[in-house]
């Protein structure tokens, strides 16, 4: 049987108790006229239902599978992190979700958290997990560990307990957790290393316009989530870079047929034809630049994003890499 990463005197949730008898595990309500799992009414405890319910509310298969990619989404570090109150200082608009596949994932301003269930918060849950596949069990303490980086300040604190949010639990089944209490608990996931956790939680934030783009590519799926799951959503980002394409060709062949228009003029307006011919070459020129110049950034822009990538992995495979603040990148 697996460790459990804290103490039972922190623990945030008193409603559970694990029975181990020769080599079965159960796991039961200290309030005997209850059977089902803290905070999730309708999941009973030891059923073939709360087996597949764990599995399906703490694994993630998906980024399972594209993580050996994912340095190519976000930073490979995994206190890229910032706390709620940045979050907002960021412009992003906090979003409750319950697929542990979306937490952490943004988009523009917009990102994505899952909330904290009771039951993580009981030791005896813990006790219980400890007895299931390890994988299991190191995505749930990755996906703790991240709250150790979303909250570290009361402010924090407030933001996630409050109606708005509602992150974690208000109370453990007899008193209010308090920010004390919680930071108390929280602290045991701040010292795991990446060693005890999924490679997916080796990361921080994931951007989620290159998730798509990933799993068109690796898990051979049109996106990885759709925000708003409509045809003409999909085609209207399409729509801005064609007619753009569009205006581009528009301008260029304008300053082609003045200048063949021009041509034809004759001797009549010599000096007004050389002043025209110049205009549609500095015309073609400047939109020649532009163009170079908008593409040279972008590309700019993602190899200077791969580069950093790899530099961070290679810090932290020699070891340097001990700091959340080491390394940062100068464009994102």
């Amino acid at each position: 049987m697996a460790s459990i990463p804290f103490p039972k005197v922190h623990q945030l949730n008193s409603q559970l108790q694990f029975d181990a008898v020769h080599s079965s595990f159960t796991l039961n309500r200290c309030d005997q006229n209850c059977d089902t799992l803290p905070g999730q009414p309708r999941i009973k405890l030891n059923t073939t239902e709360f087996d597949s319910y764990i599995h399906r509310e703490l694994s993630t298969p998906q980024l399972d599978t594209l993580s050996p990619w994912l340095w190519l989404v976000s930073t490979p570090r995994s206190s890229h992190i910032s706390p709620l109150h940045h979050q907002a200082a960021r412009g992003r608009r906090i979003i409750v979700v319950e697929n542990p596949q979306l937490h952490l994932v943004w988009s523009y301003d917009q990102i994505y958290i899952k909330s904290i269930p009771k039951y993580l918060l009981s030791y005896a849950f813990w006790q219980y997990l400890a007895t299931l596949p390890d994988p299991l069990q190191q995505s749930t303490i990755g996906f703790l560990r991240t709250y150790s980086h979303l909250i570290r300040y009361e402010s924090d604190f407030r933001i996630a307990i409050g109606k708005d949010c509602g992150l974690i639990p208000n109370d453990n089944g007899e008193e209010p957790i308090t920010w004390e209490r919680f930071a108390a608990f929280i602290e045991w996931f701040d010292k795991m290393d990446d060693a005890h956790v999924n490679p997916q939680y080796h990361y921080g934030e994931l951007r989620l316009t290159r998730l798509n783009i990933c799993a068109r590519v690796f898990l051979g799926k049109l996106t990885f989530h759709h925000i708003h799951a409509q045809w003409r959503s999909f085609l209207g980002q399409m729509f801005t870079p064609l007619l753009s394409l569009f205006a581009i060709l528009s301008v260029i062949l304008n300053a082609m047929q003045v200048e063949l228009a021009v041509e034809a003029g004759g001797e009549r307006w010599k000096e007004f034809t050389g002043f025209c011919h110049y205009m549609c070459m500095l015309v073609l020129i400047l939109t020649a630049c532009t163009i170079s110049l908008f593409m040279g950034m972008i590309f700019f822009m993602f190899f200077h994003d791969i580069w950093f990538a790899r530099s961070v992995m290679r810090e932290i495979k020699k070891g340097r890499l001990t700091n959340a603040e080491v390394m940062k990148s100068g464009v994102v």
